[in-house]
């Protein structure tokens, strides 16, 4: 293996005499091992039994690593392991990036299986550290949608609450998370407005949406202008208008509370 300086690393070169502190992080194919800073390295004799290599130890560290120019202090690191009785072992510790090279390089199924274990437990330590960026996230777009919600009610003057429910609605579509929780903290009248659209009406009063719009107009609670259904002064009293941008279009999306089914039955008794 060579050094920084050029010349090949050997046990006369060494400055390390003690093996470094290592803890194990994962005992698989090829044993992981992690340092006090939480970097996982290889011990190349685990990795040189993992491969099954049929030449000597030696030879094959010599081999490849001559052959692929990996680097102390950057690649791997060399220590003298214990004596037992004769001279002391050359041995090293490789980055986890090196150790999968060398997989890689073997060129055989085995290489391939190992190379593949070391990528596995890298994407779950990824998968691990997760959480904490993910949850700043949650938290960011919460806040975004929530600060949206205020100014939207502000200059329109829809209700708070109603903004409110619309942002945690959004909110959970961007995120994935679940805020049924924090909806039932809302008022009720502010909870159910912002919920039902026609097609959720309908799905409830056994009716099309195309039938509910046109039950809603008739009982004089919404009204058709430019094309577009719009709240009268009645309506507004079983509903919110909420403003939206779809594809470079914008307008009015009604959002109906629940009470409305009561209004909508009444009607279709009457008729």
């Amino acid at each position: 293996m060579v050094n920084h300086e050029g010349g090949t690393s050997s046990m006369n070169q060494l400055k390390t005499a003690q093996m470094p502190q290592l803890k194990l992080f994962k005992d698989g194919i090829v044993r992981i091992m992690e340092t006090d800073t939480g970097n996982k390295v290889v011990n190349a004799r685990d990795l040189y039994e993992g491969l099954k290599v049929k030449t000597r130890f030696n030879d094959w560290v010599v081999r490849q690593s001559g052959k692929y120019g990996f680097e102390e202090g950057k690649d791997f690191y060399s220590f003298l392991g214990k004596s037992t009785g004769g001279r002391p072992t050359q041995e090293y510790i490789l980055k986890l990036n090196t150790a999968k090279e060398l997989a890689m390089v073997e060129n055989n199924e085995q290489g391939r299986t190992v190379r593949k274990y070391f990528i596995d437990v890298e994407e779950k330590v990824i998968h691990v550290k997760q959480p904490k960026s993910r949850k700043k996230s949650v938290n960011l777009i919460f806040r975004q949608e929530m600060d949206i919600a205020k100014t939207l009610a502000s200059i329109t003057g829809v209700k708070e609450g109603i903004a409110y429910a619309v942002a945690m609605e959004r909110a959970e579509q961007k995120t994935g998370e679940d805020f049924s929780a924090y909806k039932r903290l809302l008022p009720t009248a502010t909870h159910e407005t912002g919920f039902l659209n026609p097609t959720k009406i309908g799905e409830q009063i056994g009716k099309k949406s195309r039938v509910v719009n046109k039950l809603l107009q008739e009982r004089g609670l919404q009204e058709q202008r430019d094309k577009e259904w719009r709240l009268t002064d009645e309506g507004k009293k079983y509903a919110e208008e909420m403003p939206y941008t779809r594809n470079g279009h914008s307008g009015y999306q009604i959002k109906w509370s629940e009470s409305v089914i009561d209004v909508l039955y009444a009607l279709e008794v009457m008729q």
